[in-house]
């Protein structure tokens, strides 16, 4: 049991509309007991109580990420990281740097559109590694791989042959593979190479957690395999183990396993849950694959739906009879105005991640108010030189729409997309609020800026709802489960989040983090 703890002598958000704010919050094991000023607690205290005098600082309800690679996130923190290569050449020294003979080499976050030049980089140039070292640098977005040679000595040749005649794995002018993995050629080339290279929050939960504890996050929105997902299941089965609440969504490729099993979305408890599946609709900006109804600018673009009409018809009758809800990645208007055009073939609760490009035509449909909405701000400005570099400038006012979308009447939640960007929440706050390119302070659209109000409600209480979790965690309430953080400023005085420090954070009524 978690025991009695008061905080008071503070500025703490209950994010209740008929009182906001109050001083002071007595939690009794893992419920918040009671709420309002300092000076009405006395008789309520026991003498073995935890007091904590927060000297005016901020209680938020704690944070929940909701769209977050969890096991891939892990994995980023161990290892190769490429996001600061400025050009194709810096990316490889930085390879020759690390490589000391290991058999297997893995990196992340590369980005050929943020180098000095625009080139992709190749299989020859990793040639300088041992022809028994295997290579694997995931992109920043995480849709396109680069690879070395050895590496296509373990793929299947009919999976690696079908995805050359489709340009997923481009050629060079000789005809040998250039070393690129993209889209769904990823998933199926390289994800069974790597798959058993276990995450390390597996053996160091303690470790990784903390990382996110120090971000204030309290709950996850998780996407992961199935095979991670029982992983955790059995992990959290260890209260000492346990991270932020864990709510998960499955790989639709793994969509087998979990109807075998008879999941249903909703499977769970407070701690931990199977939320339903995820399926892609389209690529990326950043892979120049989203799929969008007018000619990309760039012609090395290739604008791409995953799946035909019929079969995304299929596979959402498949989720309605197997009771699944359903996460959508979409990001262009092709991809938006696909799943639009199907729902009316699915009966569940539906979610789109990203959505990052939204004409008028798609915007005045009726389906808003039906979905949760998942935006990831901290995309944001390193996108937008891209964007209107490969759609034009002209089309870039229907892009990242964010007041827009909030104004549908959708609910709108924050996800970092970790591990493509940070999980520092107040970069995404920082990014709505102000939109500014990276490394500029102008700017791009504020109309379509959110406020911090609507940003921490994004936060905390949308995604409660989002999960059907509103009655237990989003606010802090009597009644409620006692997850909430202390922070270093208040962001509804303050224009500089980025500043912003996690002080403490509570789950369950246990102080899991604290630098009081």
């Amino acid at each position: 049991m978690a025991g009695q703890i008061f905080l008071y002598n503070g500025r703490i958000y209950t994010g209740d509309g008929k009182k906001p704010w109050v001083s002071a919050l007595l939690i009794e094991d893992q419920y918040i007991s009671a709420i309002g000023e300092s000076h009405e607690f006395s008789p309520s205290i026991s003498r073995d109580s935890i007091t904590i005098d927060l000297e005016g600082r901020i209680v938020l309800p704690g944070l929940c990420d909701c769209h977050i690679h969890v096991s891939d996130w892990a994995k980023k923190i161990t290892q190769l990281n490429l996001e600061d290569s400025s050009s194709r050449d810096e990316a490889v020294q930085m390879i020759r740097n690390e490589y000391k003979g290991q058999e297997w080499l893995l990196g992340w976050g590369w980005n050929a559109n943020a180098w000095d030049e625009y080139l992709m980089p190749r299989a020859s140039d990793l040639n300088f590694l041992s022809p028994h070292t295997k290579a694997v640098f995931i992109n920043k977005d995480y849709h396109t791989a680069w690879v070395n040679y050895p590496v296509f000595d373990l793929m299947d040749t009919r999976i690696l042959m079908k995805n050359i005649q489709n340009g997923r794995v481009p050629l060079d002018t000789s005809g040998k593979p250039l070393g690129i993995i993209k889209e769904d050629a990823l998933n199926e080339l390289i994800s069974p190479i790597i798959r058993n290279m276990e995450s390390p929050v597996f053996h160091e939960p303690e470790k990784i957690f903390k990382e996110l504890f120090k971000q204030g996050i309290t709950t996850v929105h998780a996407v992961e395999e199935y095979d991670n997902f029982i992983k955790y299941q059995d992990l959290y089965q260890d209260l000492s183990k346990r991270g932020p609440r864990f709510r998960s969504y499955i790989y639709w490729d793994d969509y087998k396993p979990v109807e075998s099993m008879m999941m249903s979305s909703g499977g769970g408890g407070s701690w931990f849950e199977f939320l339903g599946m995820k399926i892609f609709l389209d690529g990326s900006l950043g892979s120049r694959s989203a799929a969008i109804r007018f000619d990309y600018t760039d012609t090395t673009a290739q604008s791409f739906l995953k799946y035909s009409r019929e079969e995304l018809d299929g596979i959402l009758s498949k989720a309605s009879r197997n009771h699944w809800d359903m996460m959508v990645h979409v990001i262009g208007d092709a991809a938006l105005e696909q799943i639009f055009n199907s729902l009316h073939k699915y009966d569940g609760k539906c979610r789109l991640e990203h959505v990052q490009y939204i004409p008028e035509d798609l915007l005045n449909r009726t389906l808003w108010r039906n979905l949760t909405i998942c935006i990831n701000p901290s995309h944001l400005p390193g996108d937008i030189h891209l964007a209107e570099k490969i759609w034009g400038k002209d089309n870039c006012d229907h892009a990242y729409n964010y007041r827009d979308l909030w104004n549908t009447g959708a609910n709108v939640i924050i996800g970092s997309d970790a591990p493509v960007e940070t999980v520092n929440p107040w970069k995404a706050v920082h990014a709505a609020v102000f939109r500014y390119p990276e490394k500029e302070e102008k700017s791009w659209y504020p109309e379509q800026s959110l406020t911090i109000d609507e940003c921490i409600d994004a936060l905390t209480i949308h995604p409660s709802l989002a999960a059907g979790k509103e009655h237990l965690v989003g606010k802090l309430l009597p009644g409620m489960l006692a997850d909430m953080i202390v922070i270093s400023e208040d962001p509804f005085e303050t224009e500089d989040f980025l500043s912003i420090e996690t002080l403490m954070t509570i789950i369950d009524g246990r102080i899991v983090y604290s630098v009081l």
